[in-house]
């Protein structure tokens, strides 16, 4: 018998091998799901915010509104995880409102935030953000980024994804301004 042979024959380790095998694949659907559980009670949390900020909104109960204050509102309204200023950074509003006579919706584009351009800092255009007269049905849309815990598992692959690896958050809804 020869060594290679024998080498062949030997089954000790064998368990050590089973493992080395099985582990990566249980290890990777493990992490997936935390990852994914992580982004959804994320995303339960932004339209939590963005449900009581348009509230809010809807009721009057903000002064001037513009693009910065709204993004601080929904902020400052819980985003689970999140730095106030931090998340600013990471999100972008398109407000507009709705035409009542073909009811378009406006750009079926969901826009967000590109990190290459600080355009966080500036007044939207008008195409993206305005506050609409009253008794206008008003369409908003919020896109947050997120980026992967674990980039390798795949998940974000599942996922809207943008160039720089993030995964993009986003919610929308509707809401009429009240005359006066």
């Amino acid at each position: 018998m020869t060594r290679f042979g024998h080498f062949l024959r030997d089954e000790g380790g064998s368990a050590i091998i089973e493992y080395l095998l099985v582990f990566p694949m249980v290890f990777t659907i493990f992490t997936a799901s935390i990852e994914s559980s992580v982004y959804m009670i994320k995303f339960v949390m932004l339209e939590r915010s963005v449900d009581v900020t348009v509230r809010n909104l809807r009721l009057g109960r903000y002064g001037e509104i513009t693009h910065q204050n709204l993004k601080k509102e929904i902020c400052a309204n819980g985003v689970l995880g999140r730095d106030p200023a931090k998340c600013m950074n990471v999100m972008k509003i398109w407000m507009q409102p709705v035409n009542t006579g073909n009811f378009a919706m406006g750009s079926t584009s969901a826009p967000c935030v590109d990190k290459a351009n600080d355009i966080n800092t500036g007044v939207p255009p008008a195409n993206e953000f305005a506050m609409g007269v009253d008794n206008d049905i008003m369409l908003v849309r919020i896109c947050m980024k997120e980026w992967p815990m674990f980039p390798t598992t795949g998940i974000s692959v599942k996922m809207p994804t943008q160039p720089d690896g993030s995964v993009v958050m986003i919610v929308a809804t509707t809401f009429v301004n009240e005359p006066g």
